[in-house]
């Protein structure tokens, strides 16, 4: 019985066969020729080191195999896979790679089912484009997932319309959640949360079909196009991995407080944080976000008493800096310069920051997500704390549009905000990283959250009574317009989810559905406050467990839920949280 990991070689004869210089299909011929097939002999393929499949050697992402060979007067290796799954359809794929100069191949296999049998048959590809089949084919057997309890999720499907769902590969940034607030956790507790991360890629069907484990938290994730992981990590880094989860590159922000000088990340100079999600443009360079303190004379000491004594305060706001493959920044825009400080959101005395090396320090802006469009030149960031997504000129650094509710915005920010054209379900409070589709048209995830601002009177919407959401909107920058175009929902529900964080919403390229993480669904609670976890009178959302679901849905108006797929806890003792995550045709990826 063959174990998993174990790689299979081929028969012994196909070595004797190397060793004489002869190909296999020589030796089917005889040994006899004429002078030209002789040539075509000695031009056929012919195998130096027998083709192996074994299991990925990198511990980072387990559910992977590589087949190496290596081999003379070919070109190209192509591979034809079959897997096998009791109780479940088997599959069939090809792979195809060219050889590097000196014959050898070395072959990422992706996409397999957890414990599936797989069997390869293995073929060259000669100068003049003939296929030589080499004669045996090899086994597989892929590792089984861990087990479900502290280190991995229970992940159900609980809704597929398998005729109208995306085709292709889910990849979610996947996080444990002690239940706490975040506040009184202790070091150890806190490491729980943030010494451990995986990213979890699932199939049409709610399968597990690769993973990679981290041993930092994992924020935003996104693909690039020749088919590696771009990703954010909560210690101020951003990683580059490809699909056997060896890391390529890492850049880290020079100022972060506990940033190890022996490390190998490139460091970006002059800032101190690099978080939640990169994006990589079409010339190759970075655009991410960056939250840098300062110092704040007479500054808020209180969200809910307008006359509380002022002091100095140390203030996170986010810049936003363009770099290159070398961490050289090229660009840079701050929002201490062109916003205003004293337009605040509930959640300014949060603990996000003083849990990250910054003890003290403020969340006044709390950027968290950014896409260029580039038909319009605008950079578009989300500002949670704001309420606001925001786009600005990449020429000139100038504010050309705010989409978010009115309130507090004055002088020359008023009239930058953008007016509704037409019906729309709410602004958007608490967005999450918006997604360009088009010129001036974006999807973004909508938390909902509070929907109130600040010593206005109004006081926040509970969560029991809210409901988070995906929206669609396309904006014209001459008529300074917003119209919703589309909404993943309109109104709350029974059985609508609220997240108070995270959360993404991504179109998809095939069939226009909408890919919806919804990062934990809190209890519909009364009695619950997610507003001041320092009252400790009251009980706080982070205190409480909840699930987390990935949907689609349609781009029919009203939208129609095609797909759900469940991660849970089933003792209940920790949350399984989904930071956002991306969708490709394969786990492989590539253009």
């Amino acid at each position: 019985m063959r174990k998993a990991g174990v790689h299979i070689g081929f028969a012994l004869i196909a070595g004797a066969f190397v060793s004489l210089g002869l190909s296999h299909s020589s030796f089917a011929k005889g040994s006899v020729s004429s002078e030209p097939a002789e040539q075509a002999v000695m031009q056929a393929p012919v195998l130096l080191v027998e083709p192996v499949v074994m299991a990925n050697p990198n511990p980072a992402v387990p559910l992977a195999a590589v087949l190496t060979l290596q081999a003379r007067n070919a070109v190209s290796v192509e591979v034809s896979i079959h897997e096998r799954l009791a109780g479940r359809p088997d599959k069939s794929w090809q792979l195809s790679a060219p050889l590097s100069p000196d014959g050898s191949a070395k072959i990422p296999v992706v996409g397999f089912r957890p414990g599936s049998e797989l069997t390869f048959t293995v073929s060259l590809r000669g100068s003049k484009g003939a296929l030589t089949r080499v004669p045996n084919e090899l086994a597989f057997r892929a590792p089984n997932l861990p087990d479900v309890g502290l280190n991995w999720p229970k992940i159900d499907t609980l809704e597929l319309d398998r005729a109208k769902v995306e085709p292709g590969i889910t990849f979610l940034s996947v996080r444990r959640n002690f239940l706490g607030r975040g506040s009184l956790m202790t070091t150890r507790q806190r490491d729980f949360q943030r010494k451990f991360g995986l990213i979890i890629a699932l199939n049409e069907d709610g399968e597990v079909v690769w993973y990679y484990k981290s041993p930092q938290r994992i924020a935003g994730v996104q693909s690039m196009p020749d088919g590696r992981i771009l990703m954010t990590l909560a210690d101020q880094r951003t990683r580059i991995i490809d699909v056997l989860g060896n890391v390529e590159r890492e850049y880290v922000a020079a100022l972060r407080p506990d940033r190890d000088p022996s490390s190998s990340a490139i460091p970006i100079e002059g800032i101190q944080t690099i978080h939640h999600e990169p994006y990589l443009t079409k010339e190759g360079t970075f655009i991410a976000m960056s939250a840098n303190a300062r110092r704040i004379d007479n500054y808020y000491t209180s969200v809910t008493d307008p006359n509380a004594p002022r002091k100095p305060q140390m203030v996170m706001g986010d810049s936003i800096i363009e770099y290159d493959a070398n961490g050289r920044v090229l660009w840079k825009w701050d929002s201490f310069d062109h916003l205003d400080p004293m337009r605040i959101h509930f959640h300014l005395f949060q603990p996000y920051w003083m849990t990250r090396g910054f003890p003290g320090h403020l969340d006044w802006t709390h950027g968290n997500g950014v896409s260029y469009d580039e038909k319009n030149s605008t950079i578009i960031l989300s500002l949670k704390q704001m309420d606001a997504i925001i786009g600005i000129s990449r020429k000139t650094g100038e504010i050309k549009w705010i989409y978010g509710d009115p309130t507090g915005w004055n002088g020359a920010l008023a009239e930058k905000v953008l007016k509704p054209k037409g019906r729309f379900v709410r602004y958007p409070f608490s967005p999450h990283h918006p997604h360009v589709d088009g010129p001036g048209l974006m999807t973004y995830y909508d938390n909902g959250m509070f929907q109130a601002f600040p010593f206005t009177g109004k006081a926040p919407l509970p969560q029991h009574l809210n409901f988070s959401r995906a929206a669609r909107i396309q904006v014209d920058e001459k008529a300074m317009t917003f119209e919703e175009v589309w909404t993943s929902e309109t109104e709350r529900t029974e059985v609508s989810c609220y997240n108070w964080a995270m959360g993404e919403a991504e179109t998809l390229p095939m069939t226009g559905n909408t890919l919806l993480v919804r990062a934990n669904c809190t209890p519909q609670d009364p009695a619950v406050s997610d507003f001041n976890e320092f009252d400790l009178s009251k009980r706080f959302v982070d205190e409480l467990y909840g699930d987390a679901f990935v949907d689609q849905y349609t781009k029919d108006n009203p939208s129609k839920r095609v797909a759900r797929y469940r991660f849970s806890n089933p003792d209940q003792i920790m949350s399984w949280t989904l930071y956002g995550g991306f969708h490709r045709s394969s786990v492989a990826g590539g253009q």
